[in-house]
């Protein structure tokens, strides 16, 4: 997953993420670009601060275009145990009709990757 935010104080979308990803699970692939809200960013980042401290709760982030994203980064027992699931999808449009596209994943992993999470220069902006 990157993510880039707009720096351009002038532009409406200011302080918004443009996230691209790449999801593949099992056989399954997707990929995707999408917009999300800084203030979506900034409630999915403290959410994950949150999540980090107390491993309890959840983290949610959708896309301004409702589908093309949805992630869920969620404690899945009382002893730790944390887990990610979302879906990615997009409409492919063809000549006469348009088509829905998704790919829905989810894992569990460990809670150092959290913390690592947690150090990235996105994360943090959002949390400061």
């Amino acid at each position: 997953m990157a993510i880039t935010i707009e720096e351009n104080s002038s532009l409406p979308n200011y302080a918004d993420a443009y996230i691209t990803l790449e999801v593949q699970s099992g056989k399954f692939s997707g990929h995707n670009a999408l917009w999300v809200q800084s203030e979506s960013m900034a409630s999915f980042c403290h959410a994950l601060v949150m999540l980090h401290q107390t491993l309890n709760g959840e983290a949610l982030l959708e896309s301004i275009s409702p589908g093309k994203l949805q992630l869920k980064v969620f404690s899945c027992n009382s002893r730790g145990c944390l887990a990610i699931e979302g879906v990615i999808g997009s409409h492919l449009i063809g000549e006469n009709q348009k088509f829905w596209h998704s790919v829905s994943f989810g894992f569990e992993f460990e809670q150092t990757q959290l913390s690592a999470l947690l150090q990235l220069p996105w994360v943090k902006r959002y949390v400061t």
